[in-house]
């Protein structure tokens, strides 16, 4: 029988010269190398410190001041060679002090050949996997170990058997004073502790669970936690990733801050742009509106003064009141356009009626207006009306429509208002387009007001605009 870890370098240890040198002609016939034979302790030590032999064959009951045991012991701290005992017959004591050195086997003397061969070639495999799995161990070690993300271990009852060093550090604990206690015990609320290991039983895991944590000193983390229930061979456990977001949390409150003033501002100017186009209409319609009125009357009366002037005084008269009349009617349109007096007298339907006639004059459109009478706020009818004229400058613009629908109605808490064409249809490119269509504009005001906005394309486009009553 020639064994297949033919070659093998074997170390034999035992003090009856008789059994060694029978031991070594066995050896030699199955394939392997006895490279040496040391009868005592001592010996051994300094033999496999020289030559490192792949197997060490010891015998238990070695005479001198260090027995066969005691040299394993010393063998198993200061090298990698895995050690078979060779015995006759040991007590429990012995016994058991042999077990606590990881021998990697025991033969039993008289020596038989094929229990040799198994248990040299049995020791052989064992001490290649536990190399590898050494090897694997170091590597997940140091992945655990170097990792920037504070990694736990934790039993069946969520104790924490180990963490790395993030870990560690966000907490401000030792090792020592961290192991061996309970997860719950770093959980601000327990309720949130309870749901997270509810989560990882009923469904193996839990990701991006937000909830707030203690360090050693008091002060709160803001955490979000990922756990996994595993099996670690021994029994079931968890172990997770924690992650601060103590200053992304900071963050995102100073983004809503600022978001907030934004619209507090933004409504701020809207109102302030409101008002200037009201004083300004009002002045136009007041004030340059009387003005060009009374020049009206005044030109009236010149023409019946001067009945009987010259023709050409009574033409150039004619074109005045002509020039006068074309002002007056400019200034009415720019006065309205700036601020509709239809949407204070008589309200936001009223004025979405009359601005769909005066866009069907100009544009040739045909519209289909059906809009409840409602009751509104002035800035929500502001609001409105302005989505409504922006829509139909867009239609105008890009749409190539010939037909546009306008439906506004109460829907159970809220006023929705629904402009739909027959155009070609806005595109989703356009829709990812920043500030196209004056999209950014109508949403600003929707926002504004708590409420939706929403824009489809297609067959035509459709924009609908839903705000709390």
């Amino acid at each position: 029988m020639e064994s297949l870890s033919s070659g093998k370098k074997i170390l034999i240890v035992e003090d009856q010269v008789v059994i060694a040198l029978n031991l070594e002609q066995v050896l030699n016939q199955l394939g392997y190398k006895v490279i040496g034979i040391t009868h005592t302790g001592e010996d051994s030590i300094e033999f496999v410190k020289k030559e490192s032999p792949d197997v060490v064959l010891m015998d238990i009951m070695l005479a001198g001041e260090i027995d066969g045991i005691s040299a394993a012991e010393i063998i198993r701290k200061n090298f990698e060679v895995p050690i078979i005992y060779l015995t006759a017959h040991t007590d429990d004591n012995s016994l058991g002090r042999a077990n606590k050195t990881g021998p990697y086997g025991y033969i039993v003397k008289p020596i038989d050949e094929r229990d040799l061969y198994t248990s040299i070639e049995i020791a052989l495999h064992r001490f290649e996997m536990d190399k590898e799995l050494k090897r694997s161990e170091l590597k997940y070690r140091t992945l655990f170990e170097q990792s920037l993300d504070p990694i736990f271990i934790a039993d069946e009852e969520a104790k924490i058997i180990d963490v790395n060093s993030a870990m560690l550090e966000l907490f401000g604990y030792n090792f020592e004073d961290i192991v061996g206690r309970f997860a719950s015990e770093f959980f601000v609320d327990k309720t949130e502790y309870l749901k997270v290991i509810d989560l990882a039983l009923r469904y193996g895991s839990v990701s991006n669970f937000e909830a707030e944590m203690k360090s050693r000193n008091g002060s709160v983390i803001n955490a979000q936690i990922s756990v996994k229930r595993n099996d670690f061979g021994n029994g079931s456990g968890y172990q997770g990733i924690i992650r601060d977001i103590t200053q992304h949390k900071l963050y995102l409150q100073e983004i809503l801050r600022s978001r907030q003033e934004l619209k507090e501002l933004t409504t701020h100017i809207e109102k302030m742009r409101e008002q200037e186009r009201t004083d300004i209409a009002r002045e136009i319609h007041d004030v340059l509106g009387q003005a060009l009125t009374a020049l009206k009357l005044d030109l009236s009366w010149l023409k019946k003064k001067l009945a009987s002037a010259e023709s050409d005084i009574a033409s150039k008269l004619l074109t005045m009141e002509g020039i006068i009349n074309d002002i007056i009617g400019n200034v009415r349109k720019i006065s309205s356009q700036l601020r509709p007096g239809i949407l204070d007298d008589l309200g936001l339907s009223a004025a979405i009626e009359w601005q769909a006639e005066e866009f069907s004059k100009r544009t040739g459109m045909d519209f289909d207006v059906h809009c409840e009478h409602l009751s509104l706020s002035s800035d929500k009818s502001i609001a409105l009306f302005r989505i409504f004229q922006e829509c139909l400058t867009n239609i105008m613009k890009h749409s190539s429509a010939t037909k546009v629908s306008i439906n506004l109605r109460r829907k159970e808490d809220y006023i929705e208002l629904t402009i739909r064409d027959n155009g070609k249809g806005i595109s989703p490119e356009d829709l990812k387009t920043k500030g196209s269509y004056g999209i950014i504009g109508m949403k600003e005001r929707v926002e504004n007001l708590n409420g939706n906005f929403f824009i489809e394309g297609g067959s035509g486009t459709t924009v609908r605009v839903l705000i709390p009553e």
